[in-house]
């Protein structure tokens, strides 16, 4: 049954902060909606965050032809929303997130297909092609896996995220919750196959054992920044930095000299640190890496980790796994978030070509185009980037 439109605007914006909270979006990541009659529905609006989000700033859109009422612009997103109530009337509730082991797994472009699943109608989650972002093609993509595929309640998007779908906005989450944890046992499969059956490769043999090197955080006021590491706080002047300045304050100076960051952080989680071991570029396998770190991230000595972070927001520095910059705390955060995920991906192309390799399969996980990688870089930073700010 359709709710009110007030009701069904409480739900979203309600919706917005379990998802946060639960880590399934981030920032301006994902959409929500809710139907409010048979003709149309509810939905977030565009490049705004969830922590800020009124009521009033949710948009009616038709679902016959994604007009909407009010000033607010609604998702760019609305078309796939309009499609999945347009071919299942059952459905009142969808959510888009980029959570992360259904992000990672669709990158494969396979359906999952597991035992059991009580919200997922047995496990079963098929996957759409790649399309950028907001585009006809990726639309018609979902759209053809939603009618394909009439009793799943969820939908992989292949380098993108996944779509929810519910009777109910607690069914919506549940299928959420139950398609992380499924995808995620589905990835542990498939690493567990790739050790017995295709064996690992070299770099994969060599787990990282080593100390990481501890390079802090630090925040930049004006010519002065305050540099963070190992419970110490020391501030520097750019203008004038000490003779004995630490390896690593040197480091984050040279950064700060050279780019317009306000904000530096280490991210040494157990993925960032396999791919840096493996001293390769991180490439963009999933389009929010693209759009929030950079179309591809690069790999680099102490000396040469500034430079290597022109035209992005984070690097893999050697032996100190990544350091992510932005203008702000919450910038950082995004990207350290983006860049976690991000390698995972990696990592899990890596296991899942040399295991189609393996069956003489010709399939194979590629990251995005850099054609396509640049331009979603570019619709970020000028428009939905600056929109949170606004």
């Amino acid at each position: 049954m359709a709710y009110s439109k007030e009701e069904a605007k409480a739900l979203i914006i309600k919706a917005g902060h379990r998802l946060v909270k639960e880590g399934l979006v981030a920032r301006t990541w994902g959409n929500i909606s809710a139907r409010i009659s048979d003709t149309q529905f509810v939905i977030t609006p565009s490049g705004l965050g969830y922590d800020t989000m009124r009521t009033e700033d949710l948009v009616t859109v038709n679902i016959e032809d994604c007009s909407w009422e009010g000033d607010r612009k609604p998702s760019s997103e609305k078309g796939i929303h309009a499609d999945v109530y347009r071919l299942r009337p059952e459905v009142c509730f969808v959510i888009h997130t980029h959570q992360d082991q259904a992000s990672v797994l669709g990158i494969a472009g396979e359906g999952l297909q597991t035992e059991g699943g009580n919200y997922l109608q047995g496990g079963a989650a098929p996957c759409a092609d790649y399309g950028l972002s907001s585009t006809k093609k990726l639309r018609q993509a979902v759209a053809a896996q939603v009618k394909s595929a009439p009793e799943a309640r969820a939908v992989l998007m292949r380098n993108h995220g996944a779509l929810c779908m519910g009777t109910d906005d607690g069914q919506a989450f549940l299928v959420a919750k139950e398609l992380e944890q499924l995808c995620g046992k589905e990835i542990q499969s498939r690493f567990r196959e790739w050790e017995l059956a295709a064996g690992e490769t070299e770099g994969a043999k060599k787990a990282f054992h080593g100390e990481v090197l501890k390079l802090g955080k630090s925040m930049r006021k004006g010519n002065y920044f305050c540099h963070l590491l190992n419970g110490k706080r020391k501030v520097y002047d750019l203008r004038a930095l000490p003779a004995g300045i630490s390896t690593a304050a040197a480091l984050h100076a040279s950064i700060y000299k050279s780019s317009a960051a306000c904000y530096i952080a280490q991210e040494s989680s157990p993925a960032v640190m396999a791919v840096c071991y493996l001293e390769e570029r991180l490439m963009p396998y999933l389009d929010d890496l693209a759009q929030i770190a950079g179309t591809s991230i690069r790999f680099s000595k102490l000396r040469e980790a500034a430079k290597a972070l022109k035209g992005r927001n984070a690097v893999l520095v050697q032996g100190g796994g990544a350091l992510c910059t932005g203008r702000t705390a919450d910038d950082v955060a995004a990207v350290r978030m983006i860049l976690r995920k991000g390698c995972a991906a990696q990592l899990f192309a890596k296991v899942q070509n040399d295991l189609w390799k393996a069956a003489g399969d010709e399939r194979h996980c590629r990251p995005l185009d850099g054609r396509d990688a640049a331009l979603q870089r570019m619709v970020y930073k000028k428009k939905y980037s600056r929109k949170i700010w606004e």
